[in-house]
């Protein structure tokens, strides 16, 4: 049953994403870019983890700028290998961009951090609930990845992607933080 809902969740929310136009997804990213140069979180951290935006993703690229310039602060991204586990790829400045495995841009090159020295990791996903649960595109990268992090986990949505309820089995690792443009939402808050 779990899995019919997540489907029919993911189709819905998909839908709407790739309606937006391109000023709307614009608009949003900056909000979303905004909300976090604020969390105490990011503004400590020394890693953070941001990723590339793809169909429609809030758009992180303005923060990779703002980290790249502070020499405390190191920005990774996330590469999934052929065996489908993601690692945390250092992207340095003038670092060029490939396309990985999944045609998502990712470093050509980089130091790789262990998940448990990340500071800040934002997830992107399909759609958030104020529990801190999460949907994502049903490869389980993140699934995997996020129960190795101990910095703080911050999903990065529209403010449709919000929902009431994510379908969440006992495996999911809940989220501390949700941010989209309208608000920041504390896991259980």
């Amino acid at each position: 049953m779990v899995g019919r809902e997540k489907e029919t969740l993911r189709r819905e929310i998909l839908q709407k994403r790739k309606s937006l136009s391109e000023e709307e997804i614009r608009e949003a990213s900056l909000k979303v870019c905004e909300r976090i140069k604020e969390l105490p979180s990011f503004k400590r951290a020394k890693t953070v983890m941001l990723y590339y935006p793809v169909r429609g993703e809030i758009d992180l690229r303005p923060l990779f700028e703002e980290v790249l310039r502070d020499p405390q602060k190191v920005l990774l991204l996330p590469k999934v290998t052929r065996d489908g586990d993601m690692l945390a790829v250092e992207l340095a400045e003038g670092t060029p961009l490939v396309k990985g495995g999944f045609g998502i841009p990712e470093p050509a090159g980089g130091r790789i951090f262990k998940p448990e020295k990340i500071d800040f990791v934002a997830v992107p996903g399909v759609a958030f609930d104020k529990r801190g649960c999460r949907l994502g595109m049903g490869k389980g990268f993140y699934d995997r990845f996020l129960p190795r992090v101990k910095g703080v986990k911050v999903g990065v949505a529209y403010d449709f992607q919000l929902v009431e309820s994510v379908p969440c089995e006992e495996h999911d690792i809940p989220l501390d933080l949700i941010v989209t443009p309208s608000g920041i939402f504390e896991r259980g808050g």
